[in-house]
């Protein structure tokens, strides 16, 4: 049983450090997609709820008026939206706060990038053709449907995922398909390149090892591959092995899309670093 809360805001347009926009918009708190490797599980305000990760979600029932208010006084060329919740979650068809700040920011010609791994966001295509729409960076992956259920517990599967993307290129809004997290042997990209041939960009963000609860994922996917976690665990402990194993990895998904004539960056988090939002 997902909690869904209405609560108020006092700033809709928060500072970010992602290279994608002068300001973030989230009208969600929450996310029920439930993702296990999802960096926000580790923020502080979130370990503090006593509901688990992904039984909840904070409706900011104010965040239309809130914006409308902000842009006025802040006057923002270009947005983020979707750095700590994904704002096409089921709720958003029924409650529609992403859609209308996309309306808002198109009469106050405010462009905007958009995080996310939804096909609902099909439900505002006619919006997104207006223009002011920079970029969707659209979450995709490719393993096997029984990790994806430990993994990825409520996401939409990645088939409609790979669906959604084409209908975006079909209706020429500037989707980028983003390849994340890459799990070393596990994700298929032969499939991902196969299914998105139609996307001339294909952009790649490898698995960040230093996530606080990177642990419950190596346990996971242990518990389908014990031989698997013995190499995970050695890219864990060994700098040499971790970066052998991403340059591998790099190098096969360069080389694939430069067979196939695509543009392709793979960003590869440092060794024991913290993660960083980063875009070419």
């Amino acid at each position: 049983m997902i909690k869904y809360n209405e609560v108020t805001i006092q700033r809709i347009l928060n500072p970010t450090s992602i290279d994608l926009g002068e300001f973030v918009i989230n009208p969600y708190k929450g996310c029920v997609f439930g993702c296990e490797y999802c960096y926000v599980r580790s923020n502080r305000v979130v370990q503090n709820r006593k509901d688990p990760w992904g039984s909840w979600v904070d409706i900011r029932v104010n965040a239309v008026q809130q914006l409308k208010k902000e842009i006025e006084k802040k006057r923002p060329r270009t947005v983020l939206l979707g750095s700590t919740t994904e704002v096409f979650q089921p709720v958003e068809r029924t409650r529609r706060l992403t859609g209308q700040i996309l309306e808002l920011l198109n009469a106050y010609t405010v462009h905007y990038v958009i995080l996310t791994r939804s096909p609902v966001i099909l439900d505002y295509i006619d919006i997104l053709k207006k223009g002011f729409c920079d970029a969707v960076y659209f979450t995709v992956n490719s393993f096997s449907d029984r990790l994806k259920k430990k993994l990825e517990p409520c996401s939409p599967a990645f088939d409609a995922r790979f669906d959604a993307v084409d209908i975006l290129l079909q209706n020429s809004i500037p989707v980028i398909p983003y390849l994340s997290p890459a799990l070393p042997w596990i994700t298929d990209c032969d499939t991902v390149f196969e299914r998105l041939k139609n996307a001339p960009r294909l952009d790649c963000e490898c698995l960040n090892f230093h996530l606080s609860r990177i642990g419950a994922v190596f346990d996971l996917i242990g518990k389908e591959d014990p031989e698997l976690l013995k190499k995970y665990l050695r890219m864990q402990a060994e700098p040499e092995y971790y970066a052998k194993v991403w340059q591998v990895f790099r190098r096969r998904v360069e080389d694939e899309a430069a067979k196939r004539n695509r543009i392709s960056h793979v960003f590869v988090h440092e060794y024991r670093k913290f993660f960083e939002n980063q875009y070419k």
